[in-house]
């Protein structure tokens, strides 16, 4: 019984993950402009964090700088993002929205809210106690597969 309550939770994260890389994939639209996930968040930083670095960006998001750097090429082509020299550091460039950039901003901020409210709305049928023991077996599968990532890397070099 317990193994095969044990398999359909593993069925059920590869649902979740296919679906949640389907949704990564998907252009957004807000307007006239479309919108990546990968986009979104590192707009979502630069909104809250005005001035914020490639490097920073790279840290937080856990890419390569040089990454981060192709994705800021983008987003600038885009017109949303505008490099501002560091006045300290001359080698440094702060990152923030256009105006357009925030019109971006601001409508995916929305529709995020919006999922998540339609989510939050469908998980109204469980407990406060229900939710954290599924918190508790999502850290531990987090844990998992953290542990996954880390023997991958480790056997790949």
């Amino acid at each position: 019984m317990r193994d095969d309550v044990l398999q359909q939770l593993w069925a059920a994260q590869d649902e979740a993950f296919d679906l949640m890389s389907e949704y990564d994939s998907l252009p957004h639209r807000y307007g006239e402009d479309l919108l990546y996930q990968t986009e979104g968040h590192m707009i979502d930083l630069i909104a809250a964090q005005p001035g914020i670095t490639a490097t920073d960006l790279a840290g937080i998001l856990n890419k390569t700088v040089s990454a981060c750097s192709q994705m800021i090429r983008k987003l600038r082509a885009k017109g949303w993002v505008k490099q501002v020299r560091n006045e300290e550091n001359n080698r440094l460039y702060n990152l923030l929205l256009t105006e357009k950039g925030q019109k971006v901003y601001e409508a995916h901020s929305r529709f995020e809210q919006g999922c998540q409210e339609r989510t939050f709305h469908l998980l109204n049928t469980f407990s406060e106690e229900e939710l954290s023991i599924h918190l508790a077996v999502q850290k531990q599968l987090n844990a998992a597969y953290r542990e996954d990532v880390r023997q991958s890397r480790e056997q790949s070099q």
